[in-house]
């Protein structure tokens, strides 16, 4: 049973929850502010208000890096600066009422969704919209959006981002290029819940209760999950990330076993009152909020338990532990509890072989009343029992009988006199190959008298002395590299698999495919070539062998367009084929990226055009990153009209309004900016588009005013 204790009881409701750090909480209520307490002792640490923080905040989320809190309060986002307590910056959200918020993984950006269905971006150091990322429902057909569209959950794993909304599509895009942009939706039930488990695979959480785990590689494939909770808002990965929790409209959490993809513990915390947050603290414990405004320290009924039991060096209680616990079996204590035993048993098997009894029972016995031990340990000491005619019968050269002892008594397989004995096996069988190719099967069979009655090596000499002539051929075709006879010898009979040259080619056949894909990545494509083409006509491997292939293709394209500056070109490559961006190149160029988008986005905001076009160059028309650069154009006008508004230059803002429409048409930025023009400047703009003559949202790339001097 896990270890509840209350921690705090909050005076309003609790808006948000978050763990800063391994002992500070943070919490944000309806009437009383953001406190900040330590989990263990329990005591507040921090209080922050604002008059702007208050019972209309509709949004509100912290940090990554816990420096910042945003909420959202009468369509104005206000970002918090935790340390000093003061709001740094506002912005504006127009005619977007915001209903959920979240910073991006590096806090540089703030990620908002509205009652309209649009997703917005913002610069969290900068007060105007950056980027509209895409526009809830998906498929706007047969859908009658009224005053219930929405924006529903947020993810984001790396450059990755997915949001769900209205209709119950999933958008997924890279976040900083935009590229990358697909749409899932095989769904029409509403998401409250979105985490990526990796960079290929998306858990959703639905408000009918079931949990879908979704292949980003196959769309079309996802395996769902019943549970018991009606409405799932919350999901965590576990310390063993092969499951998951999951809470919500309920006072119960589920633990979901994502790899075999079932229910692990349905009601694996109980509590008093309907579940509101839930946050993960130092991989053991829990912090809980509850709708009746209570705040839980809950320690995890194995983890806490079994870090305690490690540290005292309680080793029974703690593998009793894992053995009941499935969720522990595979975590990083298990793997620290068995590396613990591991180094134990390497040091009572040395003391046994110096004849030092006791001390290897001393080492090992914490252990000794360990029921997934008990057999590891009886063995090993019944097996040094006899070490010393073991050794003696190496001594003497008698392998056969060593070899019988170490099949009953398989720790004396760990002693140097066995793996010596293995490398003067490999010795005597590779010099009988030899007698075999010269067709003196005698002389092999010499060699290899003592090992006919080991069991273990029966088989193989069997196989080497009765079917010479296949064994001759084998050991011809590895030398020869003749795939299509070792396959076929092969396949005819298993044995020839424990063929020492055999085992050998493939070794060498794996380390050449790793080598490739190495060489891949330094750009290093000579080498890699090269090496292909020793791999040619090796048919268990083509498959892998032709992926790697077009991989070298595509990185030797990459290379020659970045060697010619076509930068273009390279950023094209890298947007259709994204196994480059691993590449060492591939990291150059999108570091680059980054920092240009940086710069960009600085001139957008001050309504600077000139500059993003200097600073982009040809890359102004790259296609596949079009959405971004679009963006920061679109920006970079609304600024401009803003500014010459606020200079009273009504012709100036006039004009670049009427060019913004010819380029971009009539989006509702542009028009919440008519709106404002024709307020303080009493004067009606002329519109008459039409949705017919509306431009498509790519149609400034074929734009003069844009692309004019490029």
């Amino acid at each position: 049973m896990p270890k509840i204790y209350k921690c705090q009881r909050a005076k309003s409701d609790i808006t948000i929850l978050k763990t800063l750090d391994d002992s500070l909480i943070a919490y944000s209520t309806k009437f009383h502010g953001i406190k900040i307490f330590d989990f263990y002792e329990c005591e507040i640490k921090k209080s922050i208000a604002n008059a702007y923080l208050n019972s209309t905040v509709s949004a509100c989320a912290f940090s990554p890096n816990n420096e910042f809190f945003a909420f959202v309060n009468n369509r104005t986002i206000y970002i918090l600066e935790i340390q000093s307590k003061e709001i740094i910056h506002t912005i504006e959200t127009h005619d977007e009422d915001v209903e959920i918020i979240s910073f991006d993984p590096s806090s540089s950006y703030i990620i908002a969704g509205s009652k309209n269905g649009r997703v917005l971006q913002y610069k969290t150091n900068q007060t105007s919209l950056l980027s509209r990322l895409c526009s809830f429902p998906h498929n706007r057909k047969n859908i009658t959006i009224d005053r219930k569209n929405y924006v529903s959950s947020f993810a984001f794993h790396n450059n990755s981002f997915a949001c769900s909304g209205y209709g119950g599509a999933i958008y997924i895009i890279d976040l900083y290029t935009q590229t990358n942009r697909s749409v899932i939706t095989y769904n029409k039930t509403r998401i409250n819940a979105l985490c990526f488990l990796d960079e290929d695979t998306l858990v959703c959480a639905k408000d009918n209760g079931k949990v879908d785990i979704v292949s980003l590689l196959d769309e079309e494939s996802h395996k769902s999950i019943d549970t018991p909770i009606s409405s799932i808002e919350t999901i965590i990965i576990m310390p063993n990330p092969n499951y998951i929790l999951v809470s919500g409209n309920s006072n119960i959490i589920t633990i979901i076993d994502i790899k075999n993809s079932k229910i692990a513990h349905s009601k694996y915390i109980e509590v008093e009152s309907k579940i509101k947050f839930v946050d993960i603290v130092n991989s053991d414990s829990l912090v809980v909020a509850l709708q009746n405004n209570e705040i839980l320290h809950i320690e995890l009924p194995g983890i806490t338990r079994l870090k305690s039991l490690i540290a005292h060096n309680s080793l029974k209680e703690a593998f009793e532990l894992i053995a009941k616990e499935p969720m522990l079996q595979g975590s990083n204590e298990h793997r620290v509890l068995e590396e613990k035993f591991e180094k134990s048993y390497e040091i009572a098997l040395k003391a046994l072989i110096n004849q030092n009894r006791a001390h290897a029972m001393q080492i090992l016995k914490p252990y000794k009343d360990i029921r997934s031990k008990e057999t590891l340990i009886k063995e090993l000491f019944s097996a040094f029992e006899n070490y010393l005619r073991f050794q003696a019968l190496f001594l003497e050269k008698k392998y056969a009988l060593a070899y019988s002892m170490c099949s009953k008594y398989e720790p004396l397989k760990r002693t140097v006199q066995y793996k010596k004995m293995e490398q003067i096996f490999r010795l005597a069988f590779s010099n009988a190959q030899r007698h075999i190719v010269q067709n003196n099967i005698a002389g092999a069979r010499a060699l290899l008298t003592e090992y006919n009655t080991v069991i273990s090596k029966k088989p193989l000499i069997k196989l080497l002395i009765t079917q010479n002539k296949e064994f001759v051929d084998l050991l011809r075709a590895i030398q020869k590299r003749d795939f299509q006879t070792i396959n076929k010898l092969v396949d005819k009979n298993e044995l020839f698999k424990q063929i020492p040259n055999y085992i050998a080619m493939n070794n060498q056949i794996e380390e050449t495919l790793l080598e490739i894909e190495e060489n891949i990545k330094a750009a290093q494509t000579g080498k890699a070539e090269t090496l292909l083409l020793t791999l040619e006509k090796i048919p268990h491997v083509r498959k892998r062998r032709e992926e790697l292939q077009l991989k070298c293709k595509y990185a030797v394209l990459l290379q020659n367009a970045y060697e010619e500056n076509d930068f273009k070109s390279c950023y094209e490559l890298l947007d259709i084929y994204k196994f480059l961006r691993s590449t060492e190149l591939g990291m150059l160029l999108e570091k680059h990226w980054s920092k240009l988008m940086q710069k960009c986005e600085e001139y957008a905001l001050d309504g600077n055009i000139k500059d993003i076009k200097k600073e982009l160059g040809q890359l102004l028309g790259l296609p596949s990153r079009s959405n971004k650069i679009g963006d920061l154009l679109r920006v970079s006008f609304h600024t401009r009209i803003g500014i010459l508004m606020q200079k009273n230059n009504f012709k100036g803002a006039e004009a670049i309004i009427y060019t913004y429409i010819d380029i971009f048409g009539v989006d509702s930025e542009i028009s919440h900016l008519m709106k404002k023009f024709e307020k303080i400047s009493s004067c009606k703009l002329a519109i008459t588009q039409t949705n017919e003559e509306r431009p498509t949202r790519d149609s400034w790339r074929y734009n003069d005013i844009i692309m004019k001097g490029l």
